[in-house]
């Protein structure tokens, strides 16, 4: 039995799953791998800030806490890696078929060109020790119209045409999270580098992309070692950017 979901802790409405995590580690480690989820978040964030929308009971709101000591703090994004290429094995489940379910970096899921889940990661280090990390998911289940902020949102029902039960659901993620954080703790960064530079979207595709406010054409060639983001602009030069310097345009 995994670690992921061995308690669980379920609130009406909270501000932040993750939130609720950071301020309890504060005071104390709660035990590896509980799970808080809620049927309302009133300030749920993304990774680059943005509000995440979600109505009532529609959808999947849920953060846990892992403990990755086994990893060495440089070493990070590799947790950013396992916990996408989860959420993307959950929802090739879900949809099977689909040949366009991508991720997007550094790690939403995309549906062709809408984001269907989001990931936001906190990561704890004391001195050269991985302490901890919250792991904020937000995954767009039976919601059939959005109105906020974010461009391109899609739910697994605008897509497969049906509702889905939610507990089936998280149940079924926890599962695929939990078989993909396994092949972490096992040192196995071979196949989880080739699954989640195979599945990146518009990996080798020329597109449009806004860096340092500059507007440009370039190829995603991979992600370094730290996480950025490698691009090719053709004919001039190869860069690394983080997420403050770099947008798709979609």
């Amino acid at each position: 039995m995994g670690i992921i979901g061995n308690e669980i802790i379920n609130l009406e409405e909270i501000d932040s799953t993750n939130r609720f995590f950071m301020d309890w580690l504060t005071r104390e480690k709660p035990e590896e791998g509980t799970l808080v989820i809620t049927d309302f978040q009133t300030a749920g964030k993304g990774m680059d800030g943005a509000k995440w929308e979600s109505e009532r009971g529609l959808n999947l709101t849920f953060s846990f806490v892992l403990y990755p000591a086994f990893l060495a703090p440089e070493a990070q994004y590799n947790l950013n890696k396992t916990i996408s290429l989860g959420l993307i094995d959950l929802v090739q489940e879900l949809l099977p078929g689909r040949d366009d379910i991508r991720i997007k970096w550094p790690n939403d899921i995309y549906i062709g060109n809408h984001k269907v889940a989001g990931t936001l990661i906190q990561n704890g280090v004391k001195g050269s020790v991985f302490d901890f990390s919250v792991i904020g998911i937000g995954l767009n289940v039976n919601q059939m119209a959005f109105y906020g902020e974010a461009a391109n949102p899609v739910s697994l029902k605008m897509v497969a045409g049906q509702d889905f039960v939610l507990s089936e659901l998280l149940e079924k993620a926890v599962n695929c999270i939990e078989k993909r954080y396994d092949l972490l703790k096992m040192g196995h960064m071979q196949e989880i580098d080739r699954d989640y530079l195979k599945l990146l979207f518009r990996i080798g595709q020329l597109a449009s992309y806004t860096y340092k406010e500059k507007k440009i054409e370039a190829k995603i060639t991979g992600v370094n070692r730290y996480g950025y983001l490698i691009l090719e602009i053709p004919g001039e030069k190869i860069i690394e950017c983080d997420l403050k310097e770099i947008k798709f345009e979609i």
